[in-house]
């Protein structure tokens, strides 16, 4: 085997090596985030039940009742809000997962055309 052609695949080598460690944090970083949809979704339904046993609570009192429904509404916001964050994160994560594993598949790629190169 020359060796531009041993050095290319040495590099090649490197930046599947420098890859599968982006690969492995991307994964780690998925499980995070997935896990906080679980916390999420956990927190958002104890919030529910939280505010329908206040609101049922206080409804003799008009004004302590419209203050708890407003703050029942500004929650929801802030969980529309924190939604579409988390959607925003997961869809990052898994467009640069798919990224990441193209350029897995180019690399073996090349690897595999130098191959030929020294066979031939």
């Amino acid at each position: 085997m020359s060796q531009d052609i041993e050095k290319q695949m040495n590099q090649l080598n490197e930046k599947l090596r420098s890859l599968s460690e982006e690969q492995y944090q991307n994964q780690r970083a998925i499980q995070r985030q997935e896990q906080a949809e679980v916390d999420f979704y956990e927190w958002k339904g104890r919030s529910y039940r939280l505010f329908d046993r206040i609101l049922e609570t206080w409804h003799n009192d008009r004004e302590l009742g419209q203050f708890f429904h407003n703050l029942r509404q500004d929650a929801g916001q802030i969980e529309r809000k924190l939604t579409h964050e988390l959607e925003d994160q997961k869809e990052t994560l898994l467009k640069e997962k798919q990224n990441l594993s193209n350029l897995e598949n180019d690399i073996h790629h090349q690897r595999q055309k130098l191959a030929l190169e020294v066979r031939s």
